[in-house]
């Protein structure tokens, strides 16, 4: 077990209506959740349970957890939320028991590392596997906005240089080197942990060395110059760095965006219609839009 999952975690749970799972989801991960998971409840509604790092889930947290849903109009019923602590040993379960090899697009399959070695060749065949190990690090490719990005490398196929803007895990970076090994990746995140978790799972891919791994903001890559960026962030996040991104991309470069919601997208278009930026292509996933602009 790495240095990233000896902690104990912390659990809230509560009811909300089956369909506002995702919005519900995306809210309590915003609010610092690092993993969710859903379950079927009574009378329509689902229960979601969300784990956070036990120190982080404080009383404010939890204010605006609830803070969060109720602006939405997605008020929880709070007879049904409670908190509950949960050993370490017993989150790596959760993961173990939910995360299952899967393809994505034409090119990759995503494996959990305790079943790379039980890997069929009939189900890989010719695509490329990452294993990724479960941390405390977002970018697992269960989330849909994350295998946006992945095939959106397959429609625009990395070449020369590429940015991963909060890396996470590491998984598009490391995309980006299996599907071009010409490339040249750099990856930033400003948390520690994130970069530590990147770090493990490129030695799990034997790509040690094929990324360059910065702990630090965009501020690392100041004066280079990008033919890609993948930016799998928040609308906010990605509309308050597109002048840092005009300013990294190379003539006719591309930013891979996602992680913005559909009722935020006319936020983005706004924003990009003030810079020398093109919406070339987006793509609907439920409450989610993933987009490509070109310089």
């Amino acid at each position: 077990m790495s240095q990233a999952t000896k902690q104990d975690w912390a659990a809230v749970e509560f009811e909300v209506r089956a369909e506002d799972e995702d919005m519900a989801s995306w809210l309590v991960m915003q609010c610092g959740a690092l993993g969710c998971e859903v379950k079927p409840a009574k009378d329509g509604q689902v229960l979601l349970h969300a784990s956070y790092k036990k120190e982080e889930l404080t009383e404010d947290a939890m204010r605006k957890v609830v803070a969060g849903l109720e602006e939405y109009g997605l008020s929880p019923s709070l007879s049904t939320l409670r908190v509950r602590q949960v050993p370490s040993e017993d989150w790596l379960l959760k993961w173990k028991e939910g995360f299952e090899p899967f393809r994505v697009g034409t090119q990759l399959v995503i494996c959990p590392s305790w079943r790379k070695d039980s890997l069929s060749p009939g189900f890989v065949e010719k695509r490329k596997v990452i294993v990724i190990e479960p941390g405390m690090a977002f970018g697992t490719g269960l989330h849909v906005t994350t295998q946006f990005c992945l095939r959106a490398l397959e429609s625009y196929p990395p070449t020369g240089d590429v940015l991963d803007v909060g890396t996470g895990s590491g998984i598009l970076a490391m995309a980006c080197v299996l599907i071009n090994p010409n490339t040249r990746v750099a990856a930033v995140d400003t948390d520690p942990v994130a970069i530590e978790a990147a770090r493990e799972n490129l030695v799990l891919n034997e790509l040690e060395g094929e990324v360059d791994m910065r702990l630090g903001s965009l501020e690392s890559v100041e004066g280079e110059k990008f033919d890609l960026i993948l930016s799998n962030l928040t609308c906010e996040d990605i509309v308050a760095l597109l002048p840092d991104y005009v300013k990294l991309l190379k003539p006719r470069g591309k930013v891979i965006c996602a992680g913005v919601l559909k009722e935020k997208f006319a936020k983005l278009e706004n924003a990009v219609s003030h810079y020398p930026l093109t919406i070339e292509h987006t793509e609907s996933m439920g409450i989610w839009v993933g987009s490509v602009l070109q310089h």
